[in-house]
C-alpha cells in the first residue's frame, strides 16, 4: 500500500516538474504539498495511519533508523518510474508531540539544459562560459538555498567539455545529477570522506575539472585553492547574499587575497526569476501548459579581473552584469 501510494505521488510530481513533496502533520491527519516552480500547493489530506506507513517505509528505503522518532534524520536512495531514473533524498523532523514531519526532494537524473540557454539573457550566461573556457583558476557560484547553483555548474562543465575529452571528477553531499561521463564522488562522514580528503585524493587522479559540491569551510576551501592553483579548473558553490559577500566568505575561510588575485576566474550570484504568463496574467497556475519553461535563472556576473582585483582591496565596483539591470530588461519586455 505505501509502496503504490508514493509511485502514484512520484509520477504526479515528475510529470508537474515538482522539485519536492511534503508530509506535514496538522490536527486531524497528513497534509501533503507538493513545491513546483517555487511554489508550495496542497495536494491531498491522508491519515496519520497512512502518513506513518509512509514515512517508514521511505525511512527503511534510504537507509535510515526506523525506529528513531524523536530526532531529526536523512537519507537518500534511488527510484525508476515511467523509465525515468530520480535520486530522492529524505529528510524527517519530529513536532512537539513526537509525530514526524518529512519532505522528499525528487532529482531528476536528466540531460543538464545547454548553458547558454539557463537564462533568457545569454549574455550573463556567455561570460561566465567565457571566463571558463580553456582556463585553470577557480570559479564561484552564490545563490540562496534552491536558486539553482549545483544544476548551473553541471550544466558549465557539460558544455565546457561536450567537445572534449576531459577528466571531470565531482565531490557532492549528497550526488544530486547523474552524469555518465563524469567521476562522482560523495561525502561520507561517517566513513571519514570529507570535502578536504577526497580533494585532496582526487588532486592524485589526474582532474582536468573539478565540481565541489559547496566550499563550507577552511579545509575545503584552501584544498579547492590548491587544486586551482595547481593546473585545474575548480567550479564550486558559496554560501554568501551577494557578490562582494562571497569574497567576504572566502576571507573568513582564511584564504589569502593573494591566492585569489592568482586563481580567481570569476565570481556569479544567480536567482530565480518566474516568468510572466499571459495566458495566467502572471504567474504561471500549477496545471497550466501555455509555458515550457516557468522560470529562469539570472545571474550577476564579475568576471573582469581588474575589477576582481578592486573587490578584493574592499572597493565596490559595480559588476559587468547586474542582477538589477537584469531585472530592469526583463520587466521592460514583458517576462516577468
Amino acid at each position: 500500500m505505501p509502496q503504490l501510494f508514493l509511485d502514484s505521488m512520484l509520477e504526479h510530481c515528475l510529470e508537474l516538474g515538482a522539485s519536492d513533496l511534503h508530509l506535514h502533520p496538522a490536527t486531524s491527519n497528513y497534509l501533503v504539498r507538493i513545491r513546483v516552480s517555487g511554489h508550495l500547493y496542497p495536494f491531498k489530506n491522508i491519515s496519520f495511519s497512512l502518513g506513518d506507513k509512509l514515512i517508514s517505509f521511505l525511512k527503511f528505503n534510504a537507509q535510515m533508523d526506523i525506529g528513531e522518532k524523536r530526532k531529526p534524520q536523512s537519507g537518500q536512495y534511488e527510484r525508476v518510474l515511467r523509465n525515468q531514473k530520480a535520486s530522492l533524498r529524505v529528510s524527517t523532523l519530529p513536532n512537539k508531540t513526537g509525530r514526524e514531519s518529512m519532505v522528499l526532494r525528487v532529482y531528476r537524473y536528466a540531460e543538464p539544459l545547454p548553458f547558454l540557454e539557463t537564462s533568457l539573457f545569454r549574455g550573463t550566461a556567455k561570460a561566465i562560459f567565457q571566463s571558463c573556457e580553456s582556463q585553470t583558476g577557480l570559479f564561484l557560484f552564490s545563490g540562496s538555498t534552491g536558486s539553482g547553483k549545483s544544476t548551473s555548474m553541471y550544466s558549465l562543465v557539460s558544455e565546457l567539455t561536450h567537445q572534449t575529452e576531459k577528466q571531470v571528477i565531482t565531490i557532492e553531499d549528497p550526488v544530486e545529477h547523474y552524469h555518465q561521463d563524469f567521476l562522482q564522488v560523495e561525502v561520507n562522514e561517517r566513513a571519514g570522506l570529507t570535502y578536504g580528503t577526497i580533494i585532496r585524493s582526487i588532486l592524485r587522479h589526474d582532474p582536468d575539472v573539478l565540481i565541489i559540491g559547496e566550499i563550507r569551510d577552511a579545509e575545503t576551501a584552501q584544498m579547492a585553492i590548491r587544486a586551482a592553483l595547481t593546473g585545474h579548473l575548480v567550479i564550486s558553490t558559496i554560501h554568501a547574499s551577494s557578490l562582494t559577500g562571497i569574497i567576504a566568505r572566502l576571507e573568513e575561510l582564511g584564504v589569502s587575497k593573494e591566492n585569489l588575485r592568482h586563481c580567481l576566474l570569476g565570481i556569479s550570484f544567480q536567482k530565480i526569476q518566474a516568468l510572466y504568463c499571459p495566458l495566467c496574467q502572471g504567474t504561471c497556475q500549477l496545471y497550466c501548459k501555455h509555458l515550457s519553461r516557468k522560470r529562469t535563472v539570472l545571474y550577476e556576473v564579475e568576471t573582469e579581473q581588474n575589477k576582481l582585483k578592486r573587490m578584493l582591496e574592499g572597493q565596490k565596483d559595480e559588476p559587468i552584469l547586474s542582477l538589477n539591470k537584469e531585472l530592469q530588461k526583463g520587466f521592460c519586455y514583458g517576462f516577468f
